[in-house]
């Protein structure tokens, strides 16, 4: 059994499309849920009108995942992002398919994908998230798919205690997955079109919190090194907030994102 929980922040011109896939993926003892991210639209009545169960919750990705979690009971837990805009592929089932194949002491399973031409930057993945995740988290490194931060991924709830409110939850999830000693699954859900959404310096910093939270916890990074990581991290995502998704700008801002991902680490 599995319980789908949508995430959405004013998601009402999507959302009628991924609870439709989630209701399309359940089979008898799922549960569909959304918890409505302190919406301003009518994403929570439209979720309603469909049937569906609606959680009011928090605003903060993380935050609102959370609220989700907390109200799970079955083995699976399977996180939809609000903004799925991929009509041709049912997603949410190939994610309960892959969870059914799982053995069980997998702790996750990760939704990867290709991208249609033109292909995104990913400026906070390539850039924030896989240079310190391979220094201070080896283990994790490269070993998440090509969209480590992807929202499309099957956990045990237990995973997402102390989760953090805000966008370091899919970096959060995967390092205690690669900390946990139980093994994880990577199942490629097909091509899916990303929304560009600005989210300035905020997203790369809340990332890296994430991270550096963990490791300080695991013992990896000592809170006195810290602050040089930080800065470290404040120079790029300083840089990575210029970068609005201008297509015209995608082959000079590829290169800086390149560059800025080489950028030493602090003691390296």
């Amino acid at each position: 059994m599995i319980t789908f929980a949508i995430a959405a922040h004013n998601e009402a011109e999507c959302v009628e499309g991924v609870i439709g896939q989630a209701q399309e993926a359940a089979e008898r003892g799922d549960r569909v849920l959304l918890v409505d991210s302190a919406s301003t639209d009518d994403t929570a009545d439209r979720a309603r009108k469909l049937g569906v169960e609606v959680i009011d919750g928090p605003l903060g990705k993380g935050a609102a995942m959370a609220a989700g979690a907390a109200r799970v009971t079955t083995p699976w837990l399977c996180f939809l992002d609000g903004d799925m805009v991929e009509p041709h592929l049912n997603i949410p089932s190939v994610l309960r398919a892959a969870a059914a194949r799982a053995g069980d002491d997998t702790i996750t399973v990760i939704g990867d994908f290709d991208d249609p031409p033109p292909q995104p930057v990913l400026g906070n993945t390539w850039a924030v998230y896989e240079p310190p995740v391979r220094a201070l988290f080896p283990e994790a490194a490269d070993r998440f798919g090509s969209h480590p931060l992807s929202g499309f991924r099957v956990i045990r709830p237990e995973i997402a205690a102390g989760m953090p409110a805000d966008f370091g939850a899919e970096a959060y999830l995967n390092l205690r997955a690669a900390t946990s000693g139980r093994p994880w699954d990577i199942v490629h859900i097909g091509t899916y079109k990303q929304r560009f959404r600005y989210h300035g310096a905020a997203m790369g910093r809340e990332v890296a919190a994430a991270i550096f939270d963990l490791a300080v916890t695991h013992g990896r990074l000592t809170p006195a090194d810290r602050p040089a990581w930080e800065s470290w991290v404040e120079r790029i995502v300083t840089e990575i907030a210029i970068y609005h998704g201008d297509h015209n700008d995608r082959a000079a801002w590829l290169t800086r994102v390149t560059e800025l991902a080489t950028t030493p680490l602090p003691g390296h």
